[in-house]
């Protein structure tokens, strides 16, 4: 049961649509002109990373937050999905297919120096940084048997938390948001690395969800809610998809995204905290998703990309790097945390 970060494959059957989500579910320096060379180095304006399908295969994409200057950083024949900023924004981890199977890989933000996080063959999907960039969390396993695992950058020191998919570290470094995998529902979990331990939220209210994602002030979660229902495949038979913000003990629901709109997903956050980037299809048949961003009382959308199929974004801004989460609240201690 994945989604691109878990990958979302839409397919048209009947009068409903089916979702397949695999396993967790699943740059840049901008170019100022065509003649300009890309740096690797954090960018100096607030940048979107995101993938697209425009040139015949999935790729990861740089833009301005307004659409403008788009530009591939990985041109590789590969599959490559659900890229994250580091935060300094100085590198880009995300999944690709170009080692056999998906997996984790890690490039400078222009595109260059790539290479793999581990150095074992496993089916890896959905990275999320640690907020100090010294830990990943992300998803492992094939459809049904996914889990949430964490590990240091060089592939190390690799532990199990839990059962789920799609995580989402908090701001301050002390939760992970995912969604809870299982057949009868999926809803949103929340791991206290603190206590080593973890509730689910909102299950009676909205027991299939997707995307789990943080406000950078960390007091609310947006995340996609779906009407259907995992099969013993793990394929979604769903009909509708709606995005929501919530408080991060779930009280406060806000529904965010409109009735026109075909399956969105993926949110993102704008470092102030008052937009939300993610991918949507609208209302007409056959075409592919695009990108859209809104604001919090779900205004007007802006559709950000035109070409291709677009997804996952992750909004970095160069100014979020100079908020760093406290050493205490980053310490976690594993000796009770089940080991891979």
């Amino acid at each position: 049961m994945i989604m691109n970060h878990i990958s979302i494959l839409i397919r048209a059957e009947s009068a409903s649509l089916k979702l397949l989500i695999f396993s967790y579910v699943s740059c840049g320096l901008f170019m100022l002109s065509p003649s300009l060379a890309v740096m690797a180095q954090t960018p100096a304006t607030a940048t979107v990373a995101f993938m697209s399908k425009r040139d015949g295969n999935a790729e990861i994409y740089v833009m301005n937050p307004d659409g403008g200057e788009q530009f591939n950083v990985t041109k590789h024949h590969a599959e490559d999905y659900e890229p994250a900023w580091s935060p300094d924004g100085k590198q880009i981890l995300f999944s690709s297919d170009r080692g056999g199977r998906f997996d984790l890989y890690l490039m400078d933000a222009d595109g260059s120096n790539v290479r793999k996080v581990f150095k074992s063959q496993e089916r890896r999907r959905s990275p999320a940084w640690s907020p100090d960039g010294k830990q990943i969390a992300y998803s492992q396993g094939e459809p049904g048997e996914e889990a949430i695992y964490l590990a240091a950058l060089t592939g190390d020191a690799v532990k199990k938390l839990t059962d789920g998919f799609h995580p989402a570290w908090s701001p301050d470094g002390r939760e992970i948001a995912f969604v809870v995998g299982g057949i009868k529902h999926a809803p949103l979990g929340i791991f206290d690395l603190q206590t080593r331990s973890q509730k689910t939220l909102l299950v009676k209210e909205m027991p299939w969800i997707l995307s789990p994602t943080w406000s950078p002030q960390g007091d609310k979660l947006a995340f996609a809610e779906i009407d259907g229902k995992f099969d013993d495949r793990g394929v979604l038979l769903a009909k509708k998809s709606v995005l929501y913000i919530a408080n991060r003990d779930g009280t406060g629901l806000q529904r965010v995204t409109a009735a026109e709109e075909i399956f969105p997903s993926s949110p993102a956050w704008s470092p102030e905290g008052n937009e939300l980037l993610y991918s949507a299809r609208l209302n007409k048949p056959g075409l592919p998703a695009q990108l859209f961003k809104t604001d919090m009382q779900g205004g007007v959308p802006t559709q950000l990309t035109h070409d291709g199929s677009n997804s996952w974004p992750d909004w970095l801004h160069p100014t979020a790097r100079d908020v760093s989460p406290s050493v205490h609240s980053l310490t976690t201690t594993w000796g009770n945390v089940k080991e891979d």
